[in-house]
């Protein structure tokens, strides 16, 4: 099973072409908060490089620069009422850098150009309401497009209220079912879940919509069902998460309508850019390399992200790299449960990320008291490549994870994660204790603080072992992320 394939007359290993659209909230280069946004900006390439068609739509929000990505208007314009008031609707389009991919831009100036941000929070009412915008943007467009999708492919809540729009309003898109719609959950923890009064707001019928095998859950509408039940196929980004999300502990209540839904249900793994993500050609490192001469390189590097970080350089001890939002669901609950024993373990950790504010001020506490311990609050692109490049482990100690892309990134520059089995990580990372001749990092099964400990302890014994370190490093870097083992 491929990464949006099905039915027997959309198999897409076969050699038929397909036209899809990929529609979403954000996408590299052009907007990017969370993961997501590299999956979208890399698939369509893989897909394109396969021969589909391939188009993508996302808002263009006010950090999109018109003239940096060479936005041209289409010349559609919609209008469009929703919430008792009438929005206008411009398309704009480009192509991606570097593949033969449209990106359109759906633009309106209150709901997104005025804004920089990506995510308003869910609190907030107008979240619900610019992204029902525009996916409505999308589809009274999309007759215009000269584009007639094979495959609309939706991402995440954001995208999901296009699903029981083209089972209703805009059915006609779907060319008595010659369309296939398609929906991946990137994470189902966030919802996109409102009160029921807004189906009338947004043009779509409470009456047959708003009921268990709908929209309905709880007492409210909850888009993310909505992308579920509404679509042909629903896949999600990992082999062990799709199982995952069937069980309670993991299906933030949906788990029944997924159980219901099992059969056309798919796990399929989140792929790399490896064009993007390369470290024989990454200009931020300072040392560029190839399993070949990753040791020597990736000593270099480590001392060049001691010295920007201000730590010693001690060839006896392994630098631990961490890139990551700060928040509960990335595992800094465990981390914190141990925080007394970080200072006097002999590793060195450097964490690049920012969230939750006790996180980002145990991790301020512990750089400014301790020597073996750095922080940069916030995000930078070009130090996470270092960090990917200079450290000897990755560390995603992650309560659950879909897909994740942060060990892919770890094992592509030789750097081997430690990780809490679960989703993605456990289909990802295999255990070197379990599997020395296979293994490719150090895995966890328990989700707790002592669990976590004795993971770093077995990385500093495997540290120890300095025979086995250029082995160990073309292994991490012969795993095979490519986009191609996915789409």
């Amino acid at each position: 099973m491929n990464a949006v394939g099905f039915h027997a007359n959309f198999d897409m290993t076969n050699d038929k072409r397909f036209k899809i659209l990929i529609v979403a909230a954000e996408a590299v280069p052009f907007a990017k908060e969370g993961g997501v946004a590299d999956v979208i900006g890399s698939l369509p390439k893989a897909l394109a490089a396969l021969g589909h068609e391939v188009c993508i739509c996302i808002p263009r929000y006010g950090s999109i620069d018109p003239a940096r990505w060479s936005l041209e208007h289409t010349g559609i314009v919609r209008k469009i009422s929703m919430a008792w008031h009438d929005f206008t609707v411009s398309l704009f389009q480009t192509t991606l850098p570097d593949a033969p991919v449209t990106v359109y831009f759906v633009e309106n100036a209150e709901m997104f150009g005025w804004h920089q941000k990506i995510y308003f929070g869910l609190d907030r009412h107008d979240e619900y309401l610019r992204f029902l915008l525009f996916c409505r943007g999308l589809l009274e467009a999309l007759p215009s497009l000269g584009f007639v999708p094979d495959i609309i492919h939706l991402n995440d809540w954001q995208a999901a209220p296009c699903a029981p729009y083209l089972r209703t309003t805009y059915r006609h898109l779907l060319r008595q079912g010659a369309t296939r719609v398609v929906y991946t959950i990137h994470n189902l923890q966030y919802q996109g879940r409102w009160l029921p009064s807004i189906l009338e707001e947004v043009g779509l019928d409470r009456g047959s919509l708003f009921n268990m095998g709908g929209l309905e859950f709880w007492g409210d509408v909850n888009w993310m069902k909505g992308g579920i039940v509404y679509s042909d196929v629903v896949t999600t980004v990992s082999h062990r998460y799709a199982e995952e999300i069937q069980t309670p502990q993991f299906g933030w209540g949906l788990e029944g309508v997924l159980s219901l839904r099992h059969e056309r249900l798919f796990g399929i793994p989140n792929g790399l850019d490896w064009d993007v993500w390369n470290p024989a050609t990454d200009d931020a490192l300072a040392a560029r390399y190839t399993a070949e001469d990753a040791p020597e390189a990736k000593r270099r590097n480590r001392t060049a992200l001691r010295q920007e970080f201000g730590l010693a350089d001690d060839p006896d001890i392994p630098v631990i790299g961490i890139v990551s939002r700060l928040v509960d669901q990335k595992g800094f609950d465990l981390i914190a449960a141990i925080v007394q024993e970080l200072p006097h373990l002999p590793f060195q950790l450097v964490v690049l990320g920012s969230g939750y504010w006790h996180y980002e001020q145990m991790f301020n506490y512990l750089a400014a008291t301790t020597s073996n311990v750095r922080v940069y609050l916030g995000f930078h692109a070009a130090l996470s490549r270092r960090i990917y490049a200079g450290a000897d482990f990755f560390l995603m100690p992650s309560a659950f994870e879909p897909g994740g892309l942060g060990q892919l990134i770890a094992l592509r520059y030789g750097t081997l994660p430690i990780v809490h089995a679960t989703g993605g990580l456990a289909d990802t990372v295999t255990d070197l204790d379990v599997n020395p001749d296979t293994g490719n990092g150090i895995s966890f099964t328990h989700y707790s603080a002592s669990a976590l400990q004795d993971a770093l302890y077995r990385a500093l014994r495997l540290y120890g072992q300095q025979d086995r370190w250029p082995q160990l490093l073309a292994r991490a870097m012969a795993h095979d992320s490519r986009w191609s083992a996915s789409a």
